[in-house]
């Protein structure tokens, strides 16, 4: 029996594991597909040039902020060690960066200076968020005053824990390096101290790629590819390195030079680096949608309006009931609706004034309610405003180029099909199928 048994926890292991890889095999294959469908490879490149442009501006605002608090230091220090495999590289910025900050004193071009240096990060950070949102097919950006909040956070944030995080490292190097007692497990330590960086460009690739998009991403599908993604940057680093001995001819040529065109290419790799796993980050929370339909991007507008009404009518009856009021994530739970094409039509309910998101306290994401009494909303109220949404386009001309009686006739048939669904209250939406299910059921056995 323990023969059998382990036998099958073997098995049942094995199958896990399989299932495991296939599922990952699947999200990276997925990533991939819409990498090209999205044309991310272009983004990219406008990404680099964008941060080509704007790297001396941000530097130097990170100086200004640092200089403040006298750690200025530790920022050149810390640009220094990102970019090793470029010191040429390296150099220019800073002195780039030191001779801005110099001009940007001097009264007569103060403003001037300022106002270059904000719209050039600025520039880049929307730029970023504007690919992030198309990543997760967002289509709402942020107001300009949670933009504005984000962006000042970030300026303030970033020098301050790179002085944070390497002054814990230099305090963990110097207590290793005069403590006897871990002598022996210096070689430990001192691989520990070497992954240090690494584990750093996790945690920030995992706050970019949880908190760029304007959509609520888990952590737990963003702390992987957020991994992945600091461990090719490493691999990058060193491809780089290794890249310049090959490279020595170039180099003879271009002399000093060769060192802008190097850093351009190394940065426009990095872009594609930091996309497609910002992408793995969506299509692993996501996979289930895709899953659902077979890699297509949008599902069918019959589904998309049936599935509406099911969570609008859950979402009433909740509210009649007095229950406690549905988030996304509890709605998902209770249909097996995919998070994304819940928090989509969410969206659109919202958008329509059929539903309202409110704030509540005690939850940690956003609640909806029914936008008005309950007993108004029918389900041929929610078709009409569906339908209605948007713009009107009334100056093209092939649509007054249609027959009048044919569009009035077209008006007739679907003010009485609204009529007919106007019947059907959206509160008693489920409890009419459980009545109708409940019925086939007895009506079985009679059979």
């Amino acid at each position: 029996m323990k023969i059998i048994s382990y036998l099958k926890d073997k098995e049942n292991l094995k199958a896990g594991l399989l299932s495991v890889l296939k599922k990952a095999w699947g999200k990276t294959w997925l990533a991939v597909n819409q990498f090209i469908d999205k044309n991310l490879f272009q983004y990219a490149g406008a990404l680099a040039f964008n941060t080509v442009l704007a790297i001396v501006p941000l530097v130097a605002l990170f100086f200004a902020i640092s200089r403040g608090f006298g750690y200025s230091g530790i920022i050149e220090t810390t640009i220094r060690q990102l970019l090793s495999s470029q010191p040429d590289a390296a150099n220019y910025i800073i002195q780039f960066a030191n001779s801005y900050l110099s001009n940007a004193r001097s009264s007569a071009i103060i403003g001037f200076g300022v106002l270059v240096m904000l719209y050039s990060v600025i520039g880049l950070i929307n730029n970023i968020e504007t690919v992030f949102n198309i990543i997760w097919n967002v289509k709402k950006t942020r107001s300009i005053s949670r933009r504005v909040m984000s962006y000042l956070s970030m300026f303030f944030l970033v020098p301050v824990t790179i002085v944070i995080v390497s002054g814990i490292h230099l305090a963990v190097s110097r207590f290793i390096g005069s403590s006897s007692a871990f002598a022996f497990l210096a070689p430990l330590l001192q691989l520990l101290i070497q992954l240090i960086p690494i584990i750093v460009i996790t945690l920030v690739f995992t706050m970019v790629y949880k908190h760029v998009p304007n959509t609520r991403v888990r952590f737990k599908h963003a702390i992987g590819p957020a991994l992945l993604a600091a461990i090719f940057m490493e691999l990058l680093q060193r491809a780089y390195v290794y890249g310049q001995v090959l490279l020595s001819s170039y180099n003879a040529i271009y002399g000093s030079l060769a060192a802008l065109p190097l850093f351009m290419l190394w940065v426009q790799f990095s872009w594609y680096i930091v996309l497609f796993f910002a992408l793995l980050t969506h299509t692993s929370q996501d996979y289930d949608y895709y899953s659902l339909c077979n890699g297509q991007e949008e599902f069918s507008y019959n589904d998309r309006t049936l599935l509406s009404a099911a969570l609008l009518s859950l979402i009433c009856r909740s509210f009649r009931d007095g229950k406690e009021h549905y988030t996304a994530s509890m709605l998902k739970r209770e249909t097996g609706i995919p998070s994304r094409l819940v928090t989509e039509m969410l969206n659109d309910l919202c958008a329509v004034k059929v539903l309202e998101e409110r704030n509540d306290p005690d939850q940690k994401e956003p609640t909806y309610a029914p936008y008005e009494d309950i007993d108004n909303i029918t389900v041929g109220k929610m078709l009409e405003k569906l339908n209605a949404h948007g713009k009107s386009y009334n100056r093209i001309d092939i649509l007054n180029r249609i027959n009048n009686q044919t569009k009035e006739h077209i008006n007739r048939i679907w003010s009485t099909y609204i009529s007919g669904m106007n019947e059907v209250k959206i509160s008693d939406l489920w409890t009419v199928a459980d009545d109708n299910t409940s019925a086939d059921a007895q009506q079985k056995p009679n059979a």
